[in-house]
């Protein structure tokens, strides 16, 4: 398989749109906006050619507006909006949108998109990006003004947009700190985070959340268990929001979470009389990650047809490392999911049947799951018979030995928060000091030789620091992580970036707002009901494929078969590279200390220290295709 780049991407031009807004513009903010026609004096809009640009634009004489991305309550919009002209273009249903409702009307909006308004009155242009970040949403600023798009390799493409690797976000990003929510990995180039809206004004610039489900400052609305029904309910409109998109395939695995959108997709799309999903499948080699019984099982159960592509098949011939380079160079950030080039594949094999839309259980982990976190609260609050459930919940539902999950529970997630939160009672700076310290000592020596690299990355890692007394407690900010960690930022614009070039959209009914608004919401002894993790679907899964033990499931993890992918494949890749020369000349590594620092990690077979390996080459190869 040979990777398609942006050039020769399925759709070279799908979302390729970048708007420019010009620095007269913020002070001359009479200029009327006319995207009908996709360029204004104040805000530009280009691409490869316009009438070809997927996103929508409408405008009056004081406002206007640009959206890409799919709206999920079109018909309730006509309705409450009072249109009287049915399917207006979406733009334009926004922008009556937003003259019905003022300035609350981003938040009767629901889908998956990226969206510029334009207020000519008071010279704003605001640019939003949907809940979850489904889509995607750039900026950088040149001479010439502000540049935005869902590209990043449009806006890097740019003449005026420096080409500038983010050397701290290198450095970090192979100590594995994320401390900047909103930077890439190029200088000149940041994101508007999900669920967020960016002002830009003739003086001033702001980031505001517009979408949250539990607001700073206000209590928490717990669901109630006689609530949980609507959970079933979420589901099937998440579910059915991406069937509805196109002729659907489903990435099924053998675990609960995409299982249940499986089967969600197959009863909707009996139920509405539409094509059934396909189910595209992956089949791991080794015992403790195959999961093909199971598989086969469930597409069987739903009368699905199914392709079932192997693990070795999907990444031959080449294996996986240097299938995922191949991706790397071309890819606008260092690639987080090393196992791309096997999905890559899964999903062509799905679209040589016509599919345009693949559903994924990504989310569920995160949705589903109990935080361990959950341990610090409950001993701080001497919730002992609640803490022996929660241990008990995580013996039963993964494979771990009671050591490991006593360790956990009480040490990692319990008492070493709980600990450090005392220290800096009493100690205050000092124990910041020493935080920062520790993090440091975690950045590996031949990591940022340069000391000024070094104290930017002491500096950052400071501001990244998690507050040790959280209002609503480390549970709650732990699962935060899920809609504010950079990482989920990284995942989710991998998998719109991989759907843009493949010309298929990777859609995930797990990061539904609505649905993810309910769950995020949902009490933990609520979220394991059963005296299992994921009990929301757990146990209407094993209802529905008896025989299949989803009842006693323990999560099934790849971690040791990537570890030996990993080990047997980086060493020939490092071998072709020869030096990691793009990093040292950018003052990321030192590159000899770096030479040894793997070649040691290949010798021992360091088990805790072999996603190095992946983290080397991929960053070095990503520099000198990008410096």
């Amino acid at each position: 398989m040979s990777f398609p780049t942006p050039e020769t991407a399925a759709d070279p031009t799908l979302l390729d749109w970048v708007a420019l807004l010009s620095d007269h513009s913020l002070v001359d903010g009479g200029a009327a906006v006319a995207f009908r026609s996709m360029s204004t004096q104040s805000v530009q809009v280009t691409g490869a050619s316009p009438e070809r640009i997927h996103a929508a634009s409408a405008a009056t004489l004081s406002r206007g507006v640009l959206f890409d991305g799919v709206l999920y309550n079109r018909e309730q919009l006509e309705r409450e909006c009072g249109t009287g002209q049915p399917r207006l273009r979406d733009a334009s249903l926004l922008l009556r949108a937003w003259q019905v409702w003022g300035s609350d009307w981003l938040g009767h909006l629901k889908g998956i998109f990226a969206l510029l308004a334009w207020d000519g009155s008071t010279g704003t242009l605001t640019a939003v990006r949907d809940p979850l970040g489904a889509y995607t949403l750039f900026y950088a600023h040149t001479t010439s003004g502000l540049v935005l798009s869902t590209s990043m390799d449009a806006l890097v493409g740019r003449s005026d947009v420096s080409q500038t690797l983010n050397r701290a976000a290198l450095a970090d990003h192979l100590s594995h700190r994320w401390p900047d929510p909103n930077e890439t990995f190029f200088a000149a180039v940041r994101r508007v985070p999900a669920g967020h809206r960016f002002d830009v004004g003739p003086s001033r610039h702001t980031l505001t959340r517009y979408w949250d489900p539990t607001p700073p400052g206000k209590p928490v609305e717990w669901i109630k268990e006689d609530e949980l029904g609507q959970f079933d309910q979420l589901l099937e409109t998440a579910v059915a929001r991406c069937y509805r998109q196109g002729k659907t395939g489903v990435f099924l695995s053998g675990g609960l979470d995409s299982i249940s959108v499986a089967a969600a997709a197959a009863d909707g799309t009996r139920r509405e009389g539409l094509p059934p999903p396909l189910a595209l499948s992956l089949g791991f080699p080794t015992p403790e990650t195959n999961e093909q019984n199971t598989q086969q099982g469930v597409a069987a159960a739903l009368g699905l047809d199914q392709k079932l592509l192997s693990f070795d098949d999907a990444v031959a011939p080449q294996g996986l490392v240097k299938s995922a380079l191949e991706i790397v160079r071309s890819w606008p950030a260092p690639l987080l999911n090393t196992w791309m080039p096997a999905y890559a594949r899964l999903a062509e094999i799905g679209k040589r049947q016509g599919v345009s839309a693949i559903l994924t259980g990504s989310g569920g982990d995160e949705w589903l799951s109990v935080s361990p976190y959950l341990s610090a609260d409950l001993l701080r609050h001497g919730d002992v018979a609640g803490w022996v459930q929660f241990v008990s919940s995580w013996k039963r539902s993964f494979r771990v030995t009671w050591p490991e999950v006593v360790r956990g529970a009480a040490f990692t997630f319990g008492m070493r928060p709980l600990a450090s939160r005392a220290l800096e009672s009493v100690f205050d700076g000092h124990w910041t000091r020493l935080r920062v310290r520790r993090l440091m000592n975690k950045t590996p020596d031949w990591v940022a030789p340069n000391p000024a690299l070094r104290r930017e990355l002491r500096d950052r890692a400071e501001r990244g620091l998690m507050p040790l007394r959280p209002p609503c407690g480390f549970y709650l900010q732990e699962i935060r992580s899920g809609i504010e960690h950079p990482l989920m930022s990284l995942e989710l614009e991998e998998t719109f970036e991989l759907g843009r070039r493949l010309g298929v959209r990777l859609l995930h009914p797990y990061w539904d707002a609505d649905l993810v608004d309910m769950l995020y919401r949902t009490p933990p002894p609520l979220l394991s009901r059963g005296g299992r993790s994921k009990g929301l679907v757990r146990d209407k899964m094993a209802r529905r494929f008896p025989g299949l033990g989803f009842e006693r499931q323990k999560k099934m993890g790849a971690a040791q078969f990537y570890r030996t992918v990993i080990q047997r494949e980086a060493g020939p890749a490092w071998k072709l590279l020869g030096v990691a020369h793009a990093l040292g000349d950018l003052g990321v590594v030192e590159p000899v200390a770096t030479a040894r620092a793997f070649a040691a990690i290949i010798e021992k077979s360091d088990r805790t220290s072999t996603y190095r390996l992946w983290d080397i080459v991929c960053l070095e190869t990503w520099a000198r295709a990008h410096a």
